[in-house]
């Protein structure tokens, strides 16, 4: 009878070990998942790190789950602020455009449109590549100067404006040059006289009417090229072009 009584104890003990085993098991993969505030806060840990791909993903999590709008739009900048320290600056573009999107009132909304253009500008290549990053850029910084007039960051902005139209003018420049070495002086009239129209406030004018007036020389349109001679004299009258095309002109 004893006998029985201990085996009986025994099989009871090992169930209800089993059984809290079990139950200690299913707690363990029970776990939690991080609300978007929670991830939202790592992430700006990570960022402050400077470990920004992680950021990234963080503030990504972050946007996945249910949030408020105050919420949401500090998750919005900050993954964008995110890939831009990142040097992803075509997503960074794309990510302030999405806070504008979807918070346009935002009191951080002029920070935003200032930084697509700074996210553009990162992208400009050189005078003699595709232009396509710096109109993009002068587009931005438009919208910033009409968009958002008594902002701070104006002078940025303008800035970033004149940056980005240099590097258009020098481009057009350039390509004007590559033309007119070959002999194809009406195309190269097309891009001076775009130099000359939207650039000349930048100190290209007289370059530009320079340009002109020898194209239209070798063009044979001696009543266009003269009236470019006459503007360069007239705006220009202690400059050195004036010299070279009497030279030329004999």
């Amino acid at each position: 009878m004893i006998h029985r009584r201990t085996r009986r104890s025994a099989l009871l003990l090992a169930a209800v070990a089993a059984a809290a085993l079990l139950a200690s098991g299913c707690a363990g993969t029970q776990t939690r998942e991080k609300t978007s505030r929670e991830w939202y806060e790592e992430g700006v840990g990570l960022a402050g790190k400077k470990r920004y791909p992680e950021a990234v993903e963080a503030f990504r999590e972050a946007s996945r789950t249910y949030r408020d709008a105050e919420l949401d739009a500090a998750i919005q900048l900050a993954l964008a602020d995110a890939q831009f320290s990142a040097e992803e600056y075509a997503l960074a573009a794309e990510a302030y455009g999405e806070f504008l999107r979807l918070h346009p009132h935002n009191a951080r909304s002029d920070y935003a449109q200032l930084r697509i253009g700074v996210s553009w500008s990162k992208q400009m290549g050189i005078a003699e590549r595709s232009q396509g990053a710096a109109h993009k850029a002068v587009a931005a910084y438009g919208a910033l100067l009409r968009g958002y007039p008594r902002s701070p960051l104006l002078a940025e902005g303008r800035r970033g404006l004149e940056e980005a139209r240099r590097r258009i003018a020098d481009h057009e420049l350039s390509v004007g040059d590559f033309y007119s070495r070959r002999g194809a002086y009406r195309a190269a009239v097309g891009r001076f006289e775009i130099v000359l129209r939207e650039y000349g406030d930048l100190g290209y004018a007289e370059r530009a009417l320079f340009e002109l007036v020898r194209c239209y020389d070798l063009l044979q349109e001696p009543q266009r090229a003269g009236e470019l001679l006459e503007q360069l004299r007239r705006e220009y009258p202690q400059s050195p072009y004036l010299k070279e095309l009497d030279k030329r002109r004999g």
